[in-house]
């Protein structure tokens, strides 16, 4: 087909003309938006992590945490200058939007951040306090087997058939319990023998029934002991101390 030059220089004038216009600058708007990383997280959270965090009244909080890669969180607080035995919190652990929650459930949790190195105690949006103190865990290994020291914990203690289990407060599992043999000297506190005898003693003049539960503050260490069933170790809570009577988890 023979094109005609006249009639495609029109077209191509009018396209020209009808182009878009250039944009006034005083009504350009900044549609730059702000990109927001996500926060930086470990391949494992599993791990040891302790340092000594701030306190407003006492020289410092000793806080020990063992992050297990089951999903549970052993978490002991010890108020340097009150007390010689740490306060314990078992629960399960849950990452959400890139910090790792640590606390009863139900209760609102501690948020950590990862950072090199260790953890940071931030708010739940996972901003850090205004502040020059230091909140930070150092992780100083990662998941370990070894058993857990001694801890001021409450929970419910059970005694059915034979069997005794431990509740901790604010956890949704319960382990198998057996009485510590001797809690042993520690900050001068004196020598103390405690038995299975003693525990289930307790129990029945605390309780109704058998299988009812016993809320306890007690002193525990967490260890290996032998399977409930079948061969094999599984891991108890070993009370060595029932402090008092707590009525109800708080």
């Amino acid at each position: 087909m023979e094109r005609n030059p006249l009639a495609l220089s029109g077209l191509l004038l009018l396209a020209a003309c009808s182009g878009p216009s250039p944009k006034d600058p005083s009504t350009t708007s900044d549609t730059t938006v702000k990109v927001v990383a996500p926060p930086e997280v470990p391949a494992s959270w599993a791990g040891y992590y302790t340092d000594t965090l701030p306190c407003a009244d006492c020289p410092g909080i000793l806080t020990d945490l063992w992050v297990r890669s089951d999903s549970t969180f052993i978490l002991q607080e010890r108020y340097l200058g009150r007390d010689s035995v740490p306060y314990g919190t078992i629960g399960q652990w849950h990452v959400v939007n890139g910090l790792i929650t640590i606390g009863y459930t139900g209760d609102k949790p501690y948020f950590y951040r990862y950072v090199k190195d260790g953890l940071l105690l931030v708010d739940e949006m996972g901003e850090d306090a205004e502040s020059e103190l230091d909140y930070s865990l150092d992780k100083l290994a990662d998941e370990i087997g070894d058993a857990i020291p001694r801890m001021r914990l409450p929970g419910t203690f059970t005694y059915m058939a034979d069997a005794q289990s431990f509740q901790p407060c604010g956890a949704k599992f319960s382990w198998p319990c057996a009485a510590g043999m001797d809690m042993g000297e520690e900050e001068g506190e004196p020598i103390i023998a405690f038995t299975n005898a003693d525990l289930q003693k307790a129990y029945r003049e605390a309780v109704k029934n058998a299988g009812d539960p016993w809320v306890v503050e007690a002193i525990c260490t967490m260890g290996m002991g032998p399977a409930a069933e079948g061969d094999g170790a599984d891991e108890y809570v070993y009370i060595e101390q029932v402090l008092r009577t707590a009525g109800r988890c708080p």
